[in-house]
């Protein structure tokens, strides 16, 4: 580990408490569980390496909170679809993300919205942004506690967007989706030859035809689990999208 770097380091086996809160996961959010389960398996001493390795040679002095820690912090935070204030408080009064983090004995914020930014910066620097995002499908497909497929939709499929870049840009990763299903939607409905909203709503993604992505999914804003539940509701109405486009295929290629 490079000097001055904390090595993130938590128990492996669940505490009673910890056990009833796993419980109630079974069904709901089963991604905490996995990543409470497999915390370990994640950053493991080579992972954990490379991001210490983040620290070398920059003059930057010591990181307070362990690196591995503070990316738990940012795939709850990808998870979860909330800004980086919002992270903040998560740390404080979320039983999941306290559990997750082990951070369960304090009653105190795990960092600041200013420690959030910039370790998310100096992670997006060292192109380890996308490393912890594949590894963290690689650990889904072998824990087998549910469905890896659902990981992507909900954190890696903005990828391409950096969501971790910047606080508080869940909101562009709703329009950058939204907009790519549009258009994919708008080329599918002139080769098949069918109104646009015919085949949105035959698709069941009838949100495309709403004046704007977060218009038609009718949510506060300002209330985190509403902005969650949109975005599982606009990532559902895409797969939807996408399954219908798959059994059409053979009307959808060109023809020779």
């Amino acid at each position: 580990m490079a000097r001055d770097v904390p090595h993130w380091n938590p128990p492996q086996a669940p505490s009673k408490f910890e056990e009833r809160i796993l419980k109630r996961l079974k069904r709901v959010k089963k991604l905490f569980a996995m990543l409470r389960l497999h915390r370990l398996d994640l950053f493991d001493d080579g992972f954990q390496s490379e991001l210490a390795g983040m620290y070398r040679g920059t003059g930057a002095g010591r990181a307070e909170i362990p690196p591995a820690q503070m990316c738990m912090a940012l795939l709850l935070q990808a998870y979860t679809g909330i800004s980086d204030a919002e992270a903040v408080e998560m740390t404080v009064m979320d039983a999941r993300w306290r559990m997750v983090l082990d951070h369960l004995d304090s009653n105190e914020p795990l960092f600041g919205q200013g420690t959030l930014q910039r370790f998310r910066e100096r992670l997006i620097e060292h192109e380890l942004d996308r490393t912890l995002l594949e590894r963290t499908v690689e650990i889904a497909k072998n824990a087998g506690i549910f469905d890896w497929r659902q990981v992507p939709g909900t954190i890696t499929v903005a990828m391409d967007s950096r969501p971790f870049e910047g606080a508080g840009r869940v909101e562009d990763t709703f329009n950058l989706l939204g907009h790519a299903a549009r258009k994919l939607a708008s080329v599918a409905a002139r080769l098949v030859d069918i109104p646009f909203q015919q085949l949105c709503c035959e698709a069941g993604a009838p949100v495309l035809t709403a004046p704007s992505i977060k218009a038609g999914l009718d949510a506060d804003w300002s209330e985190p689990e509403q902005k969650e539940t949109a975005f599982a509701d606009l990532y559902a109405q895409v797969e939807s999208l996408s399954r219908w486009l798959c059994k059409r295929m053979d009307v959808l290629e060109p023809r020779r």
